[in-house]
């Protein structure tokens, strides 16, 4: 076995695991695999987004995170917002405003990371050269591609206060619409086969200049100027400022394994903080599916999450760090003290639903790359000529001065986004991450619970019943019981079920396990369309 590739699209994942085939490692398939994710996912990840990688090296001896996280652009200011905020959006977590000016359009962007973080990775642990991993994208690009299911929707839109509709997000610039929009307003479907030229043409461009070709070179010159004419808050000093952020993984330790996941201002702390929690509950005593069970998962993440709105931000901006205030032995006994006593949340602010993608690439060296990318949801800004969607970053800062998340000039943006690794006895045993927004932790926390406390292949892992759980709510699938639903709200919860067994809102968990002799077992969330490929 050359390695395992899991995503979210089979097409990506295939594509991954013939770079493996090829003798490439983890890291040359893993970013081969998430340009191919940038095109046939245009919404989910571009490079217009962002990303946060985690990596350990075997050949190296090297285990980082690097992160391209989105940077407000300079010109913003800390209250120029705050008179028009008109609040969070149900279900998606959206700062609201009569004009989408945080959702849509060029006031939406924030300076891209994921070039960045991508080339880092592939200058410091890739074997392949860069412009090598770049011509699958480019190849399907140009061949063209099953039309994704955000291009083709299943079923009529359903409006939502201050949200923009589809053919308005589309229709935002021309070279989106051109892209997107049919003219007679006919919708695609997923029989329709879609080409991508201008994308291919951006993607041979980087490749043959490099990944600073975005930022410092003829296409930032590009991008720079087009931000800057449209109103953007990104500028053309911005882009050559920008470089991503490379650092030692947090780590908490759970029932013999150490746990380890990006720092603030990504989540990684809240799952860290969620397993600390844990670890102090007998989850196997409990019985996985019991209402004594999801009672106890569902106030850690309730908590957790209060916890995140408080507290999660740039560090840089802070005056007191995210990850101190999150994982200190005291916050933890307090949580957990709480978990005990049966708390249930106060109110239910609302999920959001990001379009994100993730990726878990371990090769038959033990080399493990576990990618999460996103364009947060996306601007609907294309620049002409180039076949990318932006990011709409600024939808996740808070337009009030004085938290976490309000705005600085350069400052990062809050990401949901936690790709995690696990060891045990200092040998890699699980590596898993996925996307969708708020509903991340609750995916990746309890699928490792699964592996850890209930013994589940990866497979059993992240098909498993599922909750998500913020203030007093509490999420469920079709499959968990009503009477473990009634259970639960005599406890206190807010219960609403789906009348899906796999809903999608759940996010997407790419897990791989290995085992004391190597054994890889992939399972890719059946709430999405993914894949695990074996090479």
């Amino acid at each position: 076995m050359s390695g395992i590739v899991v995503c979210v699209h089979p097409r990506a994942a295939e594509e991954g695991a013939k770079i493996l085939e090829a003798g490439g490692n983890a890291f040359d398939a893993a970013v081969a695999t998430a340009f191919v994710q940038m095109i046939v996912t245009p919404f989910s990840c571009g490079i217009g987004g962002m990303v946060s990688a985690h990596v350990l090296s075997r050949a190296h001896d090297a285990h980082v995170i690097v992160d391209g996280c989105l940077r407000a652009g300079s010109r913003v200011t800390p209250d120029m917002w705050v008179a028009d905020y008109r609040g969070e959006g149900e279900f998606n977590g959206e700062s609201l405003f009569d004009d989408f000016r945080s959702t849509m359009g060029y006031t939406s962007i924030c300076t891209p990371g994921a070039v960045a973080a991508l080339g880092e990775v592939q200058r410091r642990f890739c074997t392949m050269p860069w412009d090598a991993l770049l011509q699958p994208a480019i190849r399907i690009a140009r061949q063209g591609f099953a039309v994704p299911p955000s291009v083709a929707p299943g079923g009529p839109e359903q409006p939502e206060p201050y949200k923009p509709s589809r053919e308005a997000r589309l229709g935002a610039t021309p070279d989106c619409a051109a892209l997107y929009l049919r003219p007679d307003d006919a919708p695609f479907t997923q029989e329709d086969i879609m080409q991508n030229p201008a994308y291919a043409a951006t993607l041979e461009q980087l490749g043959e200049r490099g990944p600073r070709e975005f930022y410092d070179g003829e296409l930032g010159d590009r991008i720079g100027a087009d931000l800057e004419q449209n109103g953007a808050f990104v500028t053309r000093e911005d882009l050559a400022a920008y470089h991503p952020v490379t650092y030692a993984p947090r780590a908490a330790a759970y029932r013999g394994y150490t746990v380890y996941s990006n720092g603030a201002p990504g989540g990684g702390p809240l799952l860290l903080q969620a397993l600390n929690v844990l670890a102090g509950f007998d989850l196997t005593a409990l019985g996985h599916g019991s209402p004594a069970y999801f009672a106890h998962v569902g106030s850690t993440l309730q908590l957790v999450n209060q916890d995140r709105r408080d507290y999660l931000g740039d560090p840089d901006f802070l005056s007191v760090s995210p990850e101190s205030a999150l994982l200190s032995p005291e916050r933890t006994a307090r949580l957990r003290a709480a978990v005990a006593a049966g708390t249930v949340g106060g109110f239910a602010p609302p999920q959001e639903h990001g379009d994100t993608t993730h990726l878990t690439v371990v090769d038959g060296d033990g080399n493990i790359a576990c990618i999460t990318h996103s364009n947060g949801n996306y601007s609907g800004v294309i620049t002409p000529g180039t076949g990318f969607v932006y990011n709409n970053g600024m939808n996740r800062f808070d337009p009030r001065p004085g938290r976490a998340s309000s705005f600085a000039p350069r400052k990062a943006r809050l990401h949901l986004m936690m790709p995690a690794i696990a060891t045990r006895d200092g040998r890699p045993a699980a590596a898993w991450g996925a996307p969708g927004g708020n509903a991340i932790l609750s995916a990746l926390v309890q699928a490792f619970t699964n592996v850890v406390d209930f013994g589940m292949t990866a497979t059993e892992a992240v098909t498993a019943p599922r909750i998500h759980a913020e203030g007093a709510m509490l999420w469920s699938d079709a499959r968990m019981r009503t009477d473990t639903c009634d259970a639960l709200r005599a406890r206190g919860f807010t219960v609403e079920q789906s009348p899906l067994s796999y809903p999608s809102r759940f996010a997407l968990c790419q897990l791989v396990t290995i085992a004391p002799d190597g054994t890889l077992d992939g399972g890719s969330d059946p709430r999405g369309q993914g894949a695990a490929i074996v090479a």
